[in-house]
């Protein structure tokens, strides 16, 4: 009877030892399109998601990371299936990532049924900062407008008087146009959506020539932009450019020297001066061989987040609803400077001019030009009912 109670007592202690152990960890998902046409962002999503558990031992607020992986392909349905498995299959505690906004809104439902939060690393999709605001969805990116209402600011101080906009067919695409022309004070020539899938744009560039604009706005990702801007170049156009998106270091060595002189804004650029972001830069530059691109630092960014998170859940316990909330309230030293959640869940922030040019050693740099914007909030948060 003896050993059998004492085996009993092993058991049981045994078990909860297992148990504590697993309380001790935090299983993070991971979604991004890790293949397809955007396939190139997801990959450098993942970049500064692996430098960031780097620096941090793999850990999260001191607990060991179980990171599950899943690539969206930047396919509504297909995110859908892979969130479903993160939640059902793995049962982890948070997602993270995301890449094409499309994706974001489909998977951001059954996220929210599920209980958990997305924490949302590229992209910021109108509808999901206005009157489809959630707890369950944070972007620590941008909201689409923002880059893009910031360029229309600078191509007014520019001097550009008469403008051409063109742009990726898709929810992304309509935001950052529409941003865009919303700020542009000149004359609208006209606008025109092509298909994700599309790489020859000689129709678009004919009707860019004859529409004769003093400038034009692009908003390309991924290898669609990397064709644009080389067609673009090459078809002759003597017409400044301006970019919400695909002009970064991720693609500069694909681009030669057609993208010279072409200005893109963003939120992140490579020579932002703060500590965090030397670290950042030099580490990334050192494993990669070359600057970080914006995907890679807000990626990176998520998950110093997420660190000062979990260092303030009770010790043994993983409440995912105190996860969502500290989400939003957690001061941390992000690479691109000062930063903070509005009540929808979207950053406000600085959004930076940066300039495509030849440096001294003779590649291409995307320079930081000037902040085209500070402390910009979007448009669309005085619809957003929550935390009002």
């Amino acid at each position: 009877m003896k050993r059998n109670l004492k085996a009993v007592l092993a058991v049981s202690l045994a078990a909860m030892a297992f148990q504590a152990h697993a309380d001790d960890k935090i299983k993070l998902g991971f979604i991004a399109a890790l293949s397809g046409p955007l396939g190139v962002l997801g990959a450098e999503q993942q970049r500064g998601l692996d430098l960031a558990l780097e620096h941090l031992n793999n850990r999260l607020g001191n607990r060991e990371v179980e990171l599950y992986t899943a690539d969206s392909r930047a396919i509504p349905g297909v995110a859908v299936q892979e969130v479903s498995k993160l939640v059902d299959k793995e049962d982890v505690d948070v997602i993270t990532g995301g890449t094409a906004s499309n994706e974001i809104m489909a998977m951001v439902k059954p996220i929210a049924a599920s209980g958990l939060t997305l924490l949302g690393t590229n992209g910021g999709p109108s509808p999901l900062a206005g009157k489809d605001c959630t707890p369950n969805y944070y972007s620590i990116a941008f909201q689409n407008d923002q880059w893009s209402e910031a360029m229309g600011h600078y191509m007014n101080e520019q001097g550009i008087k008469r403008a051409y906009f063109i742009g990726m067919d898709y929810q992304a695409g309509w935001d950052h146009v529409g941003g865009a022309e919303r700020t542009f004070k000149g004359e609208n020539l006209g606008k025109v959506f092509t298909p994700q899938s599309q790489l020859d744009f000689s129709a678009e560039l004919a009707q860019i020539r004859a529409a004769k604009p003093d400038g034009v706005f692009a908003f390309y990702p991924g290898s669609a932009a990397v064709a644009f801007v080389k067609q673009y170049a090459q078809s002759g156009l003597d017409i400044p450019l301006f970019s919400s998106a695909g002009v970064d270091t991720l693609f500069l060595a694909a681009f030669d020297d057609a993208a010279i002189g072409s200005v893109f804004s963003s939120h992140y650029n490579a020579g932002i001066e703060n500590e965090a972001n030397k670290k950042f830069v030099a580490d990334f530059t050192k494993e990669f061989g070359r600057k970080p691109s914006l995907y890679a630092a807000s990626q990176y960014d998520a998950i110093m987040l997420l660190d000062k998170v979990v260092a303030q859940l009770p010790a043994g316990e993983i409440d995912r609803e105190q996860i969502q909330a500290l989400i939003g309230t957690t001061p941390f030293t992000s690479v691109r400077g000062d930063f903070r959640f509005n009540h929808n869940h979207m950053p406000i922030q600085n959004i930076y001019a940066q300039k495509i040019e030849q440096g001294e050693d003779g590649k291409l740099a995307l320079n930081l030009i000037g902040v085209a914007a500070e402390n910009v909030e979007d448009r669309y948060a005085a619809e957003c009912a929550m935390g009002k």
